[in-house]
């Protein structure tokens, strides 16, 4: 046996290495020029994780690939990328990515690890904000009001009274100054962290965060539940015809006597954007919704497939049922995510302050102390009062505050910018505290700058992220000039498609009217009769059966919600059995099947014209060009991406 083991281990080791050597195999070439496995694989694996239907074949996608770079090729040769509205687009998109690559290692992995231990516990909390500028050097007065507060509070006083009467936040008005549950990011870091130490039930010392002092009260603690997966049945706020609280209530009684929630999502809900799919709502995390009604009762959901009792949020009345609850992911496989929503985040600061200092072992940083001297006796009075203007000496022009490397900060560029804190300062401090922050923010500045253009050099994955969306804003503004705009401006040929393809944009059959459903027929019989003896407008003042549900409906004569044998004529209908139910309509309008005018279409054949016109490119472009494809090469690749 132990022969044989070995010529396994030896086999294995073999596939391994012939795997790993195709990567940097060429695949095909377009003119001479070499595109390799890797590129490939890596664009297939990224689109095959978007496609939501079956997973795209090789071929496919090889087609696809090709193509795109083709555009590539004619975009260069067109020398788009020299275009002044390209530059500012791509530069856009190098500062927000390169952005996201600069950061702090030790900083941020005890930061990101922080955060994932409090994402497994939520708080709810209470507060009193004084408002205070973030520059304020004489805090003691705001201080010993919040300290007043705080004694009141552990003497007795109702937290909710006070908070009406003395905080400054405008939402206490509506809350009384409860902030709900909440985990990480969505306080500011100070608040944040100081909730999290606390005990239920205590009240804090004041927390000082850019807003002003807080008091707060932690009022509540419980173990995460991570995402939730819910559906609903929700009914808009106002109808015309029947209470919204009465008719949601009737579809609670259906639901208590066993009928299935989410077929009645499909018959009664009116969100447009799930009651065809049974009611089914995106998974969210806490604070993830704009409605904390709807949150606050899906988490109170225990197990999987109970539902709340009928409520009613800003958007209208709502049943939630709990399809299923999502655990929080491992801490491996969010950290990445974390660690860029740290940046964006109040924790930021923390952040900067240990990314400047990283940066400043790198780089050669020097300030002139005789500059910033020079600066600060030219901060008079008017500073102040937000009237000082930065007037250059003749023999200052050339002279330098700050030297990054290369890159210097002369005295007018300064100048410049310490003018302009006059604006962006609500109150100013001292001068010298103004004069320290501008010089720290631009030397941070700098170092910024200076390392954002290195960073292709000494980081491969940036290298290859920016090279992707270069390439995504070329094929963007290629196609915009070759294909889309030519096609969006050609009125005359979108005229004769529509006049050779009018019965191509037929639109249906519909009925509109009020559909009554009910389990029993002997009430939809009863309510029928009645109906057949008033006139189409006294029909809505019907009192309705409490087994009887009513909406008012337009359908397509092919829709779900009609029976097939569903006679389209005015009027009050017979009854059918439907969906397990019965249903009958009064009919208010018939419309019939229609050719739609070419104003009313246009866009769609804007659409079908611009996809013809970028076929024909294509073809153009392939008979243009030398393609070669590697068909040995080609087989491998299907062998490692369609096992």
């Amino acid at each position: 046996m132990k022969p044989l083991f070995s010529f396994c281990i030896c086999l294995l080791c073999f596939v391994f290495v012939a795997n790993a050597q195709i990567e940097d195999k060429t695949l095909f070439t377009i003119d001479g020029e070499k595109y390799a496995v890797d590129a490939f694989i890596n664009s297939y694996q990224k689109n095959s994780s978007l496609l939501s239907s079956e997973t795209e074949s090789v071929e496919d996608h090889l087609k696809r690939y090709i193509n795109f770079q083709l555009k590539l090729i004619s975009a260069y040769d067109l020398e788009l990328d020299t275009l002044a509205s390209f530059k500012k687009e791509f530069g856009r998109y190098y500062k927000q990515i390169s952005d996201s690559y600069i950061s702090n290692g030790e900083v941020t992995e005890a930061m990101v690890k922080e955060t994932y231990d409090r994402t497994q516990t939520e708080v709810r909390a209470s507060h009193i904000l004084l408002n205070l500028s973030k520059y304020e050097k004489d805090t003691s007065a705001v201080y010993q009001k919040a300290l007043m507060l705080k004694k009141r509070i552990e003497n007795g006083e109702d937290f909710e009274s006070l908070a009406k009467e003395y905080s400054e936040d405008p939402s206490v008005k509506n809350n009384g100054g409860d902030l709900n549950w909440f985990n990480t990011f969505k306080m500011v870091y100070e608040f944040e962290d100081a909730a999290y130490a606390m005990k239920v039930g205590e009240v804090s010392k004041p927390v000082r965060t850019d807003y002003g002092y807080h008091i707060i009260k932690k009022t509540g603690e419980r173990p995460s539940k991570g995402k939730l997966k819910t559906a609903h049945i929700m009914l808009l706020p106002s109808d015309s015809l029947q209470d919204p609280e009465v008719r949601i209530q009737k579809i609670y009684n259906r639901l208590e006597e066993g009928e299935d929630f989410h077929e009645l999502a499909k018959q009664y809900s009116q969100d447009p954007n799930s009651a065809s799919e049974g009611g089914f709502v995106t998974p969210f995390s806490l604070g993830g919704l704009n409605s904390k009604a709807y949150e606050n009762e899906s988490y109170k959901l225990e197990n999987e497939g109970d539902y709340t009792k009928p409520f009613k949020t800003r958007f209208g009345w709502h049943i939630v049922k709990l399809i299923e609850t999502i655990p929080l992911q491992p801490y491996d496989e969010v950290k990445e995510e974390y660690k860029r929503r740290l940046k964006s985040s109040s924790r930021s600061k923390i952040l900067v302050s240990k990314i400047k200092e990283d940066l400043e072992e790198l780089y050669t940083v020097k300030v002139d102390q005789k500059a910033k001297d020079y600066f600060l006796n030219l901060m008079d009075d008017r500073f102040s009062k937000s009237k000082w203007r930065y007037e250059p000496q003749e023999n200052s022009t050339s002279k330098v505050i700050i030297t990054v490397e290369d890159r210097e900060v002369d005295y007018k560029t300064f100048g410049e910018y310490l003018e302009r804190q006059q604006r962006t300062l609500s109150k100013l401090p001292d001068h010298k505290i103004v004069l320290e922050n501008a010089v720290n923010d631009m030397v941070y500045s700098e170092l910024l700058s200076h390392h954002k253009t290195k960073l292709p050099e000494i980081d491969k994955e940036f290298a290859d992220r920016i090279e992707e969306y270069k390439n995504g804003i070329l094929i963007f503004d290629y196609m915009t000039a070759m294909v889309w705009e030519p096609v969006s401006k050609d009125t005359v040929s979108q005229q004769e498609y529509h006049n050779s393809n009018a019965q191509d944009f037929k639109v249906p059959k519909k009925v509109k009217g009020q559909i009554y459903t009910s389990k029993n027929k002997k009430s939809l019989k009863a309510l029928r009769a009645e109906l057949k003896k008033l006139s189409q407008e006294d029909t809505l003042s019907v009192e309705l059966a409490e087994d009887i549900i009513l909406e008012e409906m337009i359908l397509k004569a092919s829709s779900a919600k009609l029976p097939k044998r569903f006679k389209f004529r005015e009027g009050v209908s017979k009854i059918y059995k439907h969906s397990n139910q019965f249903l009958m309509m009064n009919v208010d309008e018939v419309e019939e099947a229609r050719i739609p005018k070419f104003e009313e279409v246009n866009g769609k054949i804007i659409s079908i014209l611009q996809e013809e016109k970028e076929q024909e490119i294509i073809s153009e472009l392939r008979a243009s060009y030398d393609i070669v494809l590697n068909d040995d090469v080609l087989k491998k690749v299907k062998e490692r991406l369609e096992k």
